[in-house]
């Protein structure tokens, strides 16, 4: 990936350039849901309740903690915990479909 890829800010869109989590940190859980959607087709993560996904996220960490390598088991952890406010937030399985659809449209692949 270009340096200058890799140093895009996430913006706020409410009129502030404050910057608030470098593409990256992004970039990690975007990767990981990917991971999760070709592991999970039907998007059955998203039936769970916030607190199946912590516990989820709980038993990453202590696979991280063993030092088990075979997994990225911090960013797995990191973005049960980002599903968990999702789901707490009423952020669903249909809302996630719609956007990736709309993501799919956008790029000309699958959906479109």
């Amino acid at each position: 990936m270009p340096m200058g890829q890799m140093q895009k800010e996430i913006k706020m869109n409410v009129g502030t350039s404050e910057e608030l989590w470098p593409y990256q940190v992004v970039d990690v859980i975007e990767a990981r849901m990917e991971f999760g959607l070709a592991k999970h087709p039907d998007g059955d993560s998203w039936d769970e309740t916030s607190e199946v996904m912590v516990a989820r996220a709980t038993k990453h960490l202590s696979l991280l903690k063993k030092k088990d390598t075979s997994d990225d088991h911090l960013a797995a952890a990191f973005t049960d915990i980002m599903m968990a406010v999702a789901i707490r937030g009423g952020y669903g399985e249909s809302e996630f479909t719609a956007m990736v659809a709309e993501r799919d449209k956008k790029k000309g692949g699958a959906g479109a």
